[in-house]
């Protein structure tokens, strides 16, 4: 999807998104204790040391089973700009998957490291939904979405035009419907009145991962 916002343009989902709350407050912080870190920065140079000996990262056999029953799922994707923000997953997954072999000086894929990998992305993904939420990238869109789900019963087209006062023009109001409609965030109905029939935008209900 390409809305012209930085968030839904394949930039955003570069990175790993993740909600964090800070424990505390601490006007003059002294740094990590030594006996801490000097641990962990030895285990950073060994497996620096040994990935620059590593070719190829492989799954092993369990690993690659595993992959196999996720990985549909990670490919399968969301609608509107959380579906753009999190569009890498596969590829999201399998890096970090790469990063927990690695850091184990291993030149395989284990199922362990897959495992890690999709719970943080698990969380990732969660982070991104909480902050993105069911925004498409098109103001229009995401206003007509929101009067779609306080009426469960739907909306007239005459109904979104007033929405927007009756100043909105009839193709830009047709063009955020075509984007919730594409995205699976709401649907078209047709329905029989005394008079002709009328078209009756409804919002879809968001498919729960």
């Amino acid at each position: 999807m390409r809305c012209g916002m930085p968030e839904a343009n394949g930039f955003a989902n570069r990175f790993l998104w993740a909600c964090v709350r800070r424990s505390k407050r601490i006007s003059n912080p002294k740094g990590t204790p030594e006996h801490l870190l000097n641990p962990l920065v030895i285990q950073l140079r060994k497996a620096v040391e040994a990935a620059r000996c590593f070719s190829v990262i492989e799954r092993d056999p369990e690993a690659e089973k595993l992959w196999e029953n996720i990985y549909a799922a990670l490919w399968e994707g969301k609608p509107g700009m959380l579906g753009a923000i999190i569009a890498r997953s596969e590829a999201q997954v399998m890096r970090l998957a790469c990063i927990y072999a690695a850091m184990d000086c291993s030149k395989v894929v284990k199922s362990c490291h897959l495992k890690a990998a999709s719970a943080l992305w698990e969380y990732c993904a969660a982070s991104a939904a909480y902050i993105f939420g069911a925004r498409t990238g098109n103001a229009d869109a995401d206003e007509i979405l929101r009067a779609l789900r306080r009426g469960p019963a739907g909306m007239t087209r005459t109904a979104i035009n007033n929405l927007f006062g009756r100043n909105k023009p009839a193709e830009r109001i047709m063009a955020a419907l075509t984007i919730l409609e594409r995205h699976r965030l709401a649907r078209r109905e047709e329905r029989e009145t005394e008079g002709r029939t009328a078209e009756v935008w409804v919002a879809l209900v968001p498919q729960q991962s």
